[in-house]
């Protein structure tokens, strides 16, 4: 009994417990949720939202937040497209795109460390000056551009689930490994935890905010450009829904808002259990202001119980 209580104390765990419970109840009690095409269809929103997911929890983990995420996973996308239709290559239209995204990340860091703006700040500013600039440059009409191998990469069913899923995992497992068995995930979670304590340690921390918000841009510039392969094409709105979800997904997933606490590796349980609640909202038939709301008082609950359990420990 001791132990199972234990482990129930991991909110990565109850994350995990959580996921697997609400997973069984859809599958019996609502009709379509057992087959196997919704499943994989559920795995593929959980993956083209969960890079974004993963850079949002780095970001989280060391006392920051990017609140930019939705507007470079749009620039990801209309980026990516307008460099197809320009007749770039696909490789090379990644890339550029990659690179527009990393430099958000980069200009986020420069005005935090510098100019000592506070994170939600800039990432809210840098988010409204990608919204007005891609509004300005595309007249509200993004370019129509994709391509088979950005379809391929996104919908491409080599081994039952898509391409987008197998590469989430593999950037998951990449990021795992960061997170955990190296210098980078132990100076994140060292800044996350007290800042001058890093300082004082040897960590440089300027250097690691450059890195954190740079792989975020990273992982949202994915999202984006796969998001695109999925439904090839694009509007200016495609990454509006990510921002709260992925919050939401972090929280969900047992990481401390607060910064320096929680396991990497439940973004996956939080990612999953945020498409999964999302479905059930669909087809219960709950607008999108109402799925907003229930989504806003849940990250809010978790929120306040992870702080507290925080500040107890």
């Amino acid at each position: 009994m001791n132990r199972c209580r234990e482990w129930l104390k991991d909110t990565t765990n109850l994350a995990y417990l959580t996921m697997i419970i609400v997973w069984l109840i859809t599958v019996v009690t609502i009709k379509g949720f057992a087959r196997l095409g919704h499943n994989v269809s559920t795995l593929q929103t959980a993956a083209l939202m969960g890079f974004a997911v993963l850079g949002q929890a780095v970001v989280v983990i060391s006392g920051g937040i990017d609140m930019s995420v939705s507007e470079i996973i749009t620039l990801g996308s209309v980026t990516c497209a307008a460099c197809i239709k320009a007749g770039f290559s696909a490789p090379a239209a990644i890339g550029l795109t990659l690179l527009a995204c990393m430099l958000v990340g980069a200009f986020n860091a420069t005005s935090i460390v510098f100019l000592k703006v506070p994170p939600i700040i800039q990432t809210v500013a840098a988010g409204c000056i990608i919204e007005g600039t891609l509004l300005v440059l595309t007249n509200g009409t993004p370019p129509a551009g994709c391509g088979p191998v950005l379809s391929w990469m996104s919908k491409g069913k080599p081994l039952v689930v898509t391409n987008a899923f197998w590469i989430w995992m593999l950037m998951y497992a990449i990021l795992w490994w960061m997170m955990n068995r190296s210098k980078f995930g132990r100076y994140i979670y060292a800044i996350g935890t007290n800042v001058d304590t890093a300082k004082n340690s040897g960590v440089h921390v300027k250097k690691m905010n450059y890195m954190i918000y740079m792989l975020s841009g990273l992982c949202a510039g994915v999202s984006g450009i796969l998001m695109l392969g999925n439904i090839g094409s694009t509007y200016l709105t495609i990454g509006d829904p990510y921002q709260l979800y992925s919050i939401a997904s972090v929280v969900i997933g047992g990481i401390a808002i607060t910064g320096g606490k929680g396991k990497f590796s439940g973004v996956i349980a939080g990612t999953i259990l945020t498409v999964l609640i999302r479905d059930i909202l669909n087809v219960m038939s709950i607008s999108e202001a109402f799925r907003n709301i229930f989504q806003g008082f849940l990250v809010l609950t978790l929120l306040l119980a992870y702080g507290r359990e925080r500040k107890a420990g």
